[in-house]
């Protein structure tokens, strides 16, 4: 029986920037990453809804941003950011529980078209009040049958670089034992460490850099900004590596790569993992592997200090792929991995 996929969990055409392999001669260029010293891995959930018959709800805005001493349930302003709403089931709520104290919580919803509303911080609050901040024309409307080619019109809600919520992130069930993850990814790095001023910051596919980045950016590598593609080599050894989901990261890694989408805002860096109605990447992780997903490596034992140990290899082996470009997406050569299989309708695939 032929492999197909479902666009709600695995999207976009075969030819999307999330879905090309990298290329076995693309032009690499050494990142050069500065090791995080105080995290060595964190964490960016990314709010998934991919529920398009859900009831809408409408969002109600607040103006909380990530001010101190400020909730966003309790910053509630009249008027709401989108009617008359966005599929959500109920029963969801990102309260309480979320990671950190303010989370970026870029989100993407599916509508019933099956393109994309894209907002960031949205909270839903514990009586199920659905609440954010900010939206932009330039966020909207993707389609994920047909879309995620990069740059405009496909721009999402991530602040730093305008690239979509919803294309990149791991989903649940891709990173567990025997598991793989058949797509691009998305990576948080520190900015102010790693990436420069040149270009206005940016390259394709992402929009903008962040606002702040002619003070913020700091990186001596001309070639890291905001939408780098990043990569291991295709000769990087994942073998060698001591723990499997670090190894199913680096494959990822060494075949599709992964777009720098945000600053982390401190010296670690984050992977964008799904928060949706079905549950948590950082929770699977932890219930699958034994250990949690972050962490610092000086300050754990055991296994997670040997996974942490396998997530510093990959950081110094971290290469920007140079050539990558709208008509060389992944960069040059043959084609590191299989085209991602058609719809279950047929459509998507490879010519």
């Amino acid at each position: 029986m032929a492999v197909t996929r479902d666009p709600l969990r695995w999207p976009y055409p075969w030819n999307s920037i999330w879905n090309y392999p990298l290329g076995d001669a693309a032009r690499l260029v050494p990142l050069n990453m500065v090791i995080p010293t105080e995290r060595t891995l964190n964490v960016e959930e990314d709010i998934i809804v991919a529920d398009p018959d859900a009831p809408l709800v409408p969002i109600v805005r607040h103006d909380a941003a990530w001010n101190d001493g400020e909730t966003r349930c309790g910053e509630q302003l009249d008027g709401d950011l989108i009617t008359p709403g966005v599929p959500i089931p109920p029963g969801f709520v990102t309260d309480p529980g979320y990671w950190g104290v303010k989370p970026n919580h870029a989100t993407a919803i599916v509508m019933a078209d099956l393109t994309l509303f894209e907002t960031q911080p949205l909270h839903i609050c514990p009586d199920g009040t659905v609440v954010s901040e900010y939206t932009n024309e330039r966020w909207q409307g993707d389609s994920i049958l047909t879309g995620g080619m990069g740059g405009e019109p496909d721009g999402g809600a991530h602040g730093g670089s305008f690239m979509t919520a919803f294309g990149g992130t791991i989903r649940l069930g891709e990173w567990v034992p025997g598991g793989a993850i058949r797509h691009a990814i998305k990576v948080d790095l520190d900015s102010g460490a790693n990436l420069s001023t040149v270009g206005g910051g940016f390259r394709w596919p992402a929009l903008v850099a962040d606002s702040g980045y002619l003070a913020g950016y700091a990186g001596s590598i001309s070639e890291a900004r905001m939408g780098s593609l990043l990569a291991l080599a295709p000769d990087f050894d994942v073998a060698a590596l001591a723990t499997e989901p670090a190894r199913i990261l680096a494959t990822t890694l060494a075949r599709y790569g992964a777009y720098v989408v945000d600053g982390s805002g401190w010296s670690t860096a984050m992977f964008a993992t799904e928060w949706g109605p079905d549950g948590r990447v950082i929770d699977e992780f932890e219930r699958e592997w034994g250990y949690p997903l972050a962490g610092h490596r000086p300050l754990v034992t055991g296994s997670q200090a040997e996974f942490l140990g396998d997530i510093e290899t990959i950081y110094a082996n971290l290469q920007i792929v140079d050539d990558n470009a709208p008509g060389n997406v992944g960069g040059s050569g043959d084609r590191l991995a299989p085209w991602a299989p058609s719809f279950s309708d047929g459509t998507g695939s490879h010519p």
